[in-house]
């Protein structure tokens, strides 16, 4: 039963984000209350709750994903019919332990999915990443675009640990019946990214400095618009799915060199593109996605890379005129 609130507008279900501070996850916050979902944006500290202060209609609490106790009083109390898993460690060159990504991004994931299966919590949607196929710098991909069936190969503890969060993920819906979609990102950029060389190339366009570009790059990017569109799309259709891994970019790739020249084209900047010789590359890496699953599954239709840039850049000015 659909309730209205005090605005008129119709509640349609109760909803727990995960890592809901963080880029795609206050993204993803947003588009669902303004769809009409009730969200519980479950943050790691009371800084991130501040983070999300602009958002109306939000409320945020403060809860551990390693702490099983504590996530499942949050879910007993709050009832959600779902649960977006956004939570991560993200890779850093200051954190390297392979106990801090273990601990939240596999015992993490284990206390939502079974907390979950305690409480009759059926439909979970786990972001995953490109990660999990492998490194480019260090494997050459030769099946291009890569499906869902491309083999997984973890580079580094962050990869890894997705990996077996989605390994999870896969004996939870099997073993009890849970309706779960892993979802894997291309290289997601957008308003909010503090780091990434779309951010970075545009912030030099706009600052009148020279863009570095690698030689000979060619990669899937999307915009975090997109990727919401898609976890919304999964939610929605994941009381039909017992379990399905589905990649999200913008199934084209992009060469480096011809994205740099359309931020410059867009932002109108009189930057010049510079080759960056200290960091030669001595054979061209290429990656980009396969969507034929996602279209088909969750009629999804990302932007292209271009028309993503020229969202961002959009917003990016629209923000300067507030």
């Amino acid at each position: 039963m659909k309730i209205k609130d005090e605005k008129m507008k119709y509640i349609k279900e109760k909803v727990l984000v995960t890592g809901a501070a963080g880029f795609v996850g206050s993204h993803l916050c947003e588009a669902l209350i303004n769809d009409g979902y009730e969200v519980i944006a479950l943050v790691h500290n009371k800084k991130e709750i501040g983070r999300l202060k602009n958002v109306q209609r939000l409320r945020a609490i403060k809860g551990d994903i390693e702490n099983f106790i504590e996530i499942f009083k949050i879910l007993k109390k709050n009832k959600p019919s779902g649960v977006f898993h956004l939570a991560a460690i993200q890779p850093s060159k200051l954190n390297n332990d392979p106990a801090a990504f273990f601990e939240a991004n596999v015992g993490g994931t284990f206390n939502i999915l079974d907390a979950s299966r305690r409480l009759n919590i059926k439909k979970i949607i786990y972001s995953s990443s490109m990660s999990v196929y492998g490194s480019v710098y260090e494997r050459k991909i030769n099946n291009l675009p890569v499906g869902e069936d491309c083999p997984t190969d973890p580079y580094d503890f962050y990869s890894l640990t997705k990996l077996m969060g989605e390994e999870f993920c896969r004996f939870y819906a099997r073993q009890f019946n849970l309706n779960i979609i892993v979802l894997r990102y291309s290289g997601i950029f957008g308003p909010r990214k503090k780091g990434g060389a779309v951010t970075g190339f545009i912030k030099n366009a706009f600052a009148g400095q020279p863009i570095k570009i690698l030689n000979n790059i060619n990669w899937d990017i999307i915009h975090v618009k997109d990727v919401v569109k898609a976890n919304m799309a999964a939610f929605k259709k994941s009381a039909q799915m017992r379990f399905e891994i589905i990649n999200i970019g913008s199934g084209q790739e992009i060469n480096i060199k011809e994205l740099a020249k359309s931020i410059l084209e867009i932002s109108g900047s009189k930057s010049k593109i510079e080759l960056d010789k200290n960091l030669f590359l001595s054979k061209p890496l290429r990656f980009y996605y396969n969507i034929t699953k996602a279209k088909k599954l969750l009629k999804f239709k990302p932007m292209s890379a271009k028309q993503g840039v020229r969202q961002y850049i959009k917003e990016i000015n629209n923000n300067f005129k507030k």
